[in-house]
């Protein structure tokens, strides 16, 4: 089994603990990204952490929209665009991701794909309401007419909510769920990671996506920064446990720096990391360079070649 995980705002920066929080509260998957070295003992060592360029040759600070869109197509969507876009894609990215979904060409491939994460009914009030306002993963997995987890899978474990450990959906599920409603108490993130496998059932390919390493990041937030980096660390810690490195292939990479500079609230022009733990490694790292190089890594690491060529159109 694949398991591509996009952690949102996490890149390489400086062994400097008065600005990444990387270099103050990591204790393992973490620390190369404050420029220190893994205890030879942490499975993580076993792994490459590719440097990876989220501008993709193109001007300007790095964005969520063209960074996410490449991520989970494999196109140079700046280059399509001609600059980088923040927030939700524009028309253009809708088209690229239409034709291009990470899920839809995996499933015309014979393979099945699947995202992890689960939504609330509020969510699905708002794209029934309004699909104006949709992210890149949740088009992905629409332009593969793939139905989006929700919380009766969240409820079996089929599936992750998006801060892995329910301590934010507790506050703002009060509005749709029983007080006693066990989807309220808190998850361990370890625990949770051991059971990713296991919810992904028969995917060839399971997808997760987090956010809050960007949310942090923007906040300038280091009690929050520090939160999420034990949360995280911990859940890719207990993922290892149930983790076959000869059978199974982990992917963790990111769309743009952030959380590394907390000296800042913007995005950064680092690199971030592509790490490749597994089965794949040896033929997946000298392929990627760059974002858009890894969906195209992952088709060939499945047996097939297939590199998406969308011509440059003008934005609308």
């Amino acid at each position: 089994m694949i398991i591509y995980l996009f952690l949102d705002g996490i890149g390489f920066g400086k062994n400097d603990p008065t600005i990444n929080p990387f270099s103050k509260y990591a204790r393992s998957f973490f620390l190369p990204l404050a420029d220190r070295k893994l205890p030879d003992s942490s499975t993580f060592s076993r792994g490459e952490y590719v440097i990876t360029d989220p501008a993709m040759g193109i001007k300007g600070l790095p964005q969520s929209a063209t960074g996410q869109t490449a991520l989970w197509t494999g196109v140079n969507a700046p280059e399509v665009l001609g600059r980088h876009v923040s927030g939700f894609p524009t028309f253009t990215l809708k088209k690229i991701i239409t034709e291009f979904s990470i899920i839809k060409i995996l499933k015309s491939h014979g393979f099945k794909a699947s995202f992890l994460n689960c939504y609330s009914p509020i969510y699905f009030q708002r794209v029934a309401k309004n699909n104006r306002y949709l992210s890149a993963s949740t088009l992905i997995q629409q332009a593969a007419d793939t139905p989006l987890r929700d919380l009766d899978d969240l409820r079996n474990e089929r599936g992750l909510f998006m801060d892995i450990t329910h301590e934010l959906f507790r506050e703002f599920s009060k509005e749709f769920l029983d007080e006693n409603d066990s989807l309220k108490n808190l998850r361990d993130p370890f625990e949770m990671g051991r059971k990713v496998k296991d919810m992904g059932g028969d995917n060839d390919v399971i997808l997760f996506e987090y956010f809050l390493s960007d949310k942090a990041g923007h906040a300038m937030d280091w009690n929050f920064a520090q939160k999420v980096i034990e949360n995280l660390e911990a859940f890719l810690e207990g993922i290892l446990e149930n983790f076959s490195i000869s059978e199974d292939q982990l992917i963790v990479t990111s769309d743009h720096g952030n959380l590394e500079d907390l000296s800042t609230k913007v995005h950064t022009n680092n690199k971030v990391p592509t790490y490749l733990l597994g089965k794949y490694t040896e033929s997946m790292k000298d392929r990627i360079t760059s974002l858009c190089d890894i969906p195209p890594a992952i088709y060939s690491a499945l047996g097939f070649d297939f590199i998406p060529n969308y011509q440059k159109l003008e934005e609308k």
